[in-house]
């Protein structure tokens, strides 16, 4: 059996004879990030490559490849003037706009590590971020988060040492000196620096290129290392399954920070081929299907909640012009009834895709049967991605039947970044990543997938962890015992239900709007807020002292059917 020892902080390299493999295969090239960006823009320097919503304006704008390389140099100058430089963590959270998209390439140019933080992240969550990884500055769009950014980022300035600057997609009021607008980041220096002295072009393929940020599922999410040549041979094989091409436009409708519409293959893998990217502020159809139109968007990505909302309003509206040919749906399962209506509906081709942060990705293919592209949820990407499908002892089981999902391969991590706790749960001393999905892997080597083995609910296409929310809520003192459990929804696929036992029974019962206020102030990210509460005597357990959730969670639906019928009724 293999140690696995980080080869710096927080990153786990693949064992050296698997290296080696990579390599002679030609899955790992000798390339970085910044050595690929710099040869993008000027291979498709007169190409309209980015459209969306303008920095400063908001209104639509268009920029080739040449655009965007002089104002990425110009915030790369701006940031190298307040020493950022290779191999320096920053935190990102920004909005679906260019300004995701210049900052972004920025970074990598400059040999900065971003940590790509969601909007929809909290204070809770950007504290660890910017703890854990020491980071020196967080740029974060001020239009695209719900809590006060200029106070917090006072906050964070005043007792995180290592951290040095706030840099603001917005208005800057300049309550601290080192609270910077982003604007004046995409305006020239007066001394320029060319392509050539990017510090980024040093990286060794090896090393750390970016961040992601996994889905959560114990509380707060865990950081995932992404090196060079791994996540560059992720978007390329992407793009190359998905026969994305120069006349091509990808709408980002998701957070651009996710993986999927980052580089699955995304804002990247459409750079890798010169096809246009286009940012889409907000994924409600009545902007995407505008956006859709007006740049003539051929590729997107949604998750199953979404394309059930595209599907009702383009019921009622004249659906996209036939210029959408494809519709990559993932973050969570896709039910059949749905996938069968899309073609007809929205006048596109499915893709489902089933994919990680963390690496493995699984697609359907253009050429599938149609019964695998509406029952499955992909196949690998890679012949080099190994797949293990085990049950509770670590055995492999047969073909068709279900287990957990176990896989290593040439992007997939080693290991979370200063995480030994999470590492030592979530791999094998062999290598493999314990995924902790529930799957069947079928003859032609399609998975699908049947749920999850850890306590999580699936809201919207967010994961969310329900031992979290309870640690949180059972230290209110109003509470004396409470379990969170998930309720079938049509729109979000679960409801989060937070079902509580009062300290004082004869004591008014806490409001949902109370409960929900309580947790933000916890910093509890806003997706993880309960959608409902429900008040029971006491919470049912197994025969093992577990809580009993599917019997908690039928109660509870079943309860909440008969008030609405009741109420009907009346």
């Amino acid at each position: 059996m293999t140690e696995f020892v980080p080869t710096e902080a927080g990153l786990y390299a693949w064992p050296e004879e698997i290296s080696r493999k990579y390599k002679e295969q030609g899955v790992w090239k000798n390339e970085n990030f910044a050595n690929w960006l710099t040869a993008k823009l000027k291979q498709y320097a007169d190409v309209i490559l980015l459209s969306g919503p303008d920095l400063q304006s908001g209104e639509w704008q268009q920029m080739t490849g040449q655009e965007i390389s002089a104002v990425v140099n110009n915030i790369v100058e701006h940031c190298h003037s307040i020493g950022l430089g290779r191999g320096d963590k920053v935190v990102m959270q920004m909005g679906n706009n260019n300004a995701f998209v210049l900052t972004f390439f920025a970074l990598l140019q400059l040999g900065v590590i971003p940590v790509m933080a969601l909007p929809g992240h909290g204070q809770r969550e950007i504290l660890h971020f910017v703890k854990l990884t020491q980071a020196r500055a967080w740029f974060v769009s001020e239009q695209s988060i719900s809590f006060d950014c200029h106070a917090f980022a006072n906050e964070l300035l005043n007792t995180v040492p290592t951290l040095k600057h706030v840099v603001v997609d917005g208005l800057d009021l300049k309550p601290h000196s080192s609270i910077l607008s982003l604007l004046g980041f995409t305006k020239a220096t007066k001394a320029q620096m060319t392509a050539l002295e990017f510090p980024g072009l040093a990286a060794e393929p090896a090393e750390m290129a970016l961040l992601l940020c996994s889905g959560g599922t114990t509380g707060i999410p865990k950081l995932i290392p992404r090196t060079h040549r791994d996540y560059l041979y992720n978007i390329k094989a992407s793009a190359k399954l998905c026969e994305l091409s120069s006349q091509d436009r990808y709408l980002v409708a998701l957070p651009a920070a996710h993986n999927f519409p980052l580089a699955c293959p995304g804002i990247l893998g459409a750079i890798e081929v010169g096809a246009g990217v286009v940012m889409c502020p907000v994924p409600s159809p009545e902007i995407a299907f505008e956006y859709i139109e007006k740049a003539g968007v051929t590729v997107t990505a949604l998750v199953p909640t979404l394309v059930k909302t595209w599907l009702n309003y383009a019921a009622l509206v004249t659906p996209p012009a036939a210029c959408l040919d494809l519709l990559q749906v993932g973050g969570a399962k896709l039910d059949e009834a749905t996938a069968r209506r899309i073609g007809n509906e929205l006048n596109c081709n499915l893709q489902q895709v089933f994919g990680m942060a963390e690496g493995l990705l699984n697609f359907t293919r253009n050429s599938d049967p149609s019964v695998l592209k509406l029952k499955t949820q992909g196949r690998p990407l890679s012949d080099l991605d190994e797949v293990r499908v085990v049950d509770e002892q670590g055995q492999d089981v047969a073909k068709g039947k279900c287990g957990e999902l176990l896989t290593r391969g040439p992007y997939t991590i080693r290991g979370y970044y200063k995480d030994e706790q999470a590492n030592q749960k979530s791999f094998t001393t062999e290598g493999y990543y314990r995924t902790g999905d529930q799957v069947r892997r079928l003859s032609s080597g399609h998975l699908i997938v049947e749920g999850r083995i850890q306590e999580v609910l699936r809201r919207g296409g967010e994961t969310i962890s329900v031992e979290t929310l309870e640690a949180h809520l059972a230290c209110h003192h109003g509470i004396k015992d409470v379990a969170v459990v998930g309720l079938p929804c049509e729109q979000l696929g679960e409801r989060t239900c937070a079902v509580i036992v009062s300290q004082d029974p004869n004591s008014p019962n806490l409001a949902l709007k109370d409960v929900r206020q309580y947790l933000a102030a916890q910093g509890v990210a806003r997706y993880m807020l309960p959608d409902t509460v429900a008040y029971v005597e006491h919470i049912p357990l197994t025969v093992i002292g577990k809580i009993a959730r599917k019997k908690l969670s039928a109660q509870i639906h079943l309860e909440l059917n008969k008030q609405h019928q009741a109420i009907q009724t009346v």
